[in-house]
């Protein structure tokens, strides 16, 4: 990504009055980078999508700049925004607009600030960690990566009892680990991380090599049964925790909740191979989804 994230075109007026325009900036990124999250996200009123947006582009930002630049660069870049962020937050007020419309939001919503440190540091260690040794390593990981995303959002909608935060922290593990499952090839070739832990690997028989190789066999295919019948089981365990929302923002979550779930359902589809292709939901899947959920 380039050091300047704002490549999505702007008028001369918005970028003149970009403080009234941050949610369109973050809007953009989110429409661009996440196509299930935006579809979800639209499903939100007025000031809870607009919050949303503001999140989606503060993790977005960061991560982009982890995935797609040079580990020097990538590491400066994540100093700077972390130094700016920690500005912004105090002043509730940035040259960024990303950074400026979080600091509202996360004011606004009285969202704790140690989750965004807590994200930041899960960036930083995606520039040294690509191995993971087990899967309680792997969690402390996504408790930063993506834990936390669903911590930030029950804050944002509201919700009735605090353990719905232990419901949300279970979704965003089921989230991440669905993309980790989706990305398996992309991860290794592009940026030679494997996600899936190394002892479960082992325990399946499955090689490094196979990753490098894309070769699927039995044994990559009995690992990734498992991993998706433990995703599934977080999207059910998760489940629960919806209804303890606040209910403007109850079917929107179990909307994205649902729309996550479906790309294990292409990925069982191409017999749970990843290196057959990205597994991924088209518009008319989405409706459909949308709608088997819409009442529940």
């Amino acid at each position: 990504m380039p050091t300047n994230y704002l490549e999505v075109p702007l008028s001369r007026k918005q970028v003149e009055h970009c403080r009234m325009d941050d949610v369109e900036v973050a809007r953009r990124l989110n429409k661009k980078h996440g196509t299930s999250y935006y579809f979800a996200t639209c499903l939100f009123p007025g000031h809870l999508r607009e919050a949303t947006f503001a999140l989606y582009a503060f993790f977005r930002v960061p991560d982009e700049f982890v995935d797609n630049g040079a580990p020097e660069q990538a590491q400066q870049l994540l100093e700077n925004w972390r130094s700016d962020w920690q500005k912004a937050y105090q002043l509730r007020d940035s040259s960024d607009p990303v950074l400026r419309l979080n600091a509202q939001v996360f004011h606004r919503y009285q969202i704790p600030y140690d989750y965004s440190e807590t994200f930041l540091a899960a960036m930083f260690r995606d520039l040294s960690d690509t191995r993971y040794a087990s899967y309680a390593e792997l969690e402390s990981y996504m408790y930063g990566s993506a834990a936390v995303v669903g911590l930030m959002m029950s804050h944002v909608i509201g919700f009735a009892d605090p353990v719905a935060l232990e419901y949300a922290q279970k979704l965003g593990y089921a989230m991440q680990l669905t993309n980790f499952l989706r990305d398996i090839d992309e991860d290794f070739q592009q940026r030679g991380r494997i996600y899936l832990p190394l002892d479960e690997l082992q325990r399946f028989g499955v090689k490094e090599a196979q990753f490098a190789e894309r070769h699927f066999d039995a044994n990559f295919y009995s690992l990734m049964q498992f991993q998706m019948q433990r995703a599934h089981k977080l999207y059910e365990d998760a489940e629960p925790g919806i209804a303890l929302l606040n209910s403007e923002g109850r079917r929107a979550v179990r909307v994205a909740s649902a729309l996550y779930r479906a790309i294990l359902t292409k990925l069982e589809q191409q017999g749970s191979n990843p290196f057959a292709g990205r597994a991924r939901t088209n518009t008319l899947e989405k409706v459909q989804r949308t709608m088997s959920v819409w009442n529940d």
